[in-house]
């Protein structure tokens, strides 16, 4: 177990930077994660943690299991757990995520109300997705709950997942945005400016008009704005939850074309040249045997999946949300993690002090990145010049696959007609290698017979 001073100066030092909200518990962030609860909230806790509805969680893999418990002198509870590889924030979420995001939190609430539990906070933080599901991580905010106590995480559960959910499915606004641009909330207010002529879908009304209308009355107080903050019995409580879950699980998510949601019939390729791009990418992943590989730029998981079958752990990133959702609802392997990430503009560290979540590329420690017909986009589109991308990709400290598409390329073609001077564009392979070789071995390269694109295997110096 790690080691935990019971100085309180001591813990604050070590003291992970998104774990200072809770006065009752905080988390310290090492090889293994350790949660400590304070003296006056550890009976509670343990409790908890002794209590049949605790197992029958863990058993449905819904909470995240401790791996120790233990009691400090000082009387403080402390867990300890396993670190969750690939930690991820709700801003990185597709539609689909979020909502079972939502459904999971839902439904701890359920099973927990018989029993005299509920949540102190309902915050999309406390899950995180893990083994192609979402996961509670968070348990300081299971409390015990009286039979006529309010529900005073309602508006925390709206903003964290209903708002967003349906301003998502009823104005195809992106979640990323949203919710980057709110730290993982969209305010009643906002979703009224969203939804306000949307009257007429489910659950506008009852959730975001009336509860507007009503807390922008100078004769009305803040208990009176909602239902859930007025005191109310366990029977009233579960049909407030009940209703919460029949209008979540019947929205439906964003359809629509997106810009690569067309992209994954790989007509582009020669029937040999795309087996050739398979060989070569399930050849070197399987030669290497890499912890954690980072497919950037994955569209629809192909090659994420023939990764899969030889890493411990895929992530399959891509800007697209509509293409990372459909991954995520497929069949795909329990290693492989959907995620919506841009390369040329990553999740950046936020919050409290600009540490409180932290960056993209500062929680994900790829040990092979696959770029694979990216590079072409970053530099046409992203306007990134080539001689950035060696420096960009030693930053990542990983291995490479990189599938580089040749000017000639009727994909860079295409891309060089939209621009109005494109002799200018510094684009060839000789340039990419250039920017490469400070940082990078080239381990092998191989031109795909269709003669405009290389397969590149490049190791780290």
């Amino acid at each position: 177990m790690t080691a935990v001073e019971p100085s309180d100066a001591t813990l604050d030092s070590h003291r992970s930077a998104s774990s200072f909200r809770d006065p009752n518990s905080h988390v310290i962030v090492g090889d293994t994660v350790t949660r400590i609860f304070e003296a006056r909230a550890a009976v509670d806790a343990q409790a908890f943690l002794d209590s049949s509805l605790f197992a029958d969680l863990v058993r449905d893999n819904m909470v995240d299991a401790p791996s120790s418990t233990s009691t400090g002198p000082d009387g403080r509870l402390i867990l300890e757990h396993e670190v969750i590889e690939n930690w991820n924030h709700p801003w990185e979420w597709t539609w689909s995520m979020l909502r079972d995001a939502a459904l999971l939190h839902l439904d701890l609430l359920l099973r927990s109300a018989p029993h005299g539990w509920s949540m102190s906070d309902a915050t999309s933080f406390n899950i995180v997705f893990t083994n192609g599901k979402p996961i509670f991580i968070d348990h300081g905010s299971f409390v015990r709950r009286s039979d006529d106590e309010a529900w005073w995480a309602y508006t925390q559960f709206c903003e964290h997942f209903l708002y967003p959910l349906m301003v998502a499915t009823y104005t195809g606004a992106q979640l990323a945005p949203l919710l980057r641009g709110g730290f993982a909330r969209v305010s009643l207010n906002d979703a009224h400016a969203f939804l306000k002529t949307h009257k007429r879908k489910r659950g506008v009304v009852k959730y975001v008009l009336l509860p507007h209308a009503a807390a922008n009355r100078s004769d009305m107080t803040v208990d009176q704005v909602s239902e859930s903050t007025s005191a109310m019995s366990t029977e009233i409580y579960v049909k407030i939850l009940e209703g919460l879950h029949k209008t979540i699980s019947g929205l439906e998510a964003p359809g629509g074309v997106s810009t690569w949601s067309g992209y994954a019939d790989r007509s582009h390729y020669t029937h040999g040249a795309l087996a050739e791009k398979v060989e070569f990418v399930d050849r070197v992943v399987a030669a290497t045997s890499p912890g954690t590989v980072l497919d950037m730029g994955a569209n629809d998981g192909h090659f994420s999946m023939v990764a899969a079958k030889h890493a411990t752990h895929v992530i399959a990133a891509d800007g697209d949300p509509l293409v990372v959702d459909r991954l995520y609802m497929s069949p795909t392997p329990d290693n492989l993690l959907p995620l919506v990430q841009d390369a040329t503009n990553p999740s950046p560290s936020m919050g409290w002090r600009s540490a409180e979540r932290t960056g993209f590329f500062e929680r994900i420690s790829p040990d092979m990145v696959l770029s694979l017909a990216v590079f072409h986009h970053v530099v046409f589109t992203g306007g990134v010049p080539v001689r950035q991308l060696g420096v960009w990709m030693s930053e990542l400290d990983a291995d490479f696959i990189v599938e580089f598409v040749h000017r000639e390329d009727g994909k860079v073609q295409h891309l060089l007609s939209r621009k109005t001077d494109p002799d200018t564009f510094e684009y060839d392979l000789d340039s990419f290698l250039a920017s490469c070789e400070p940082h990078f071995e080239l381990v092998e390269k191989q031109t795909l017979s269709n003669g405009t694109r290389s397969m590149l295997h490049l190791t780290r110096r």
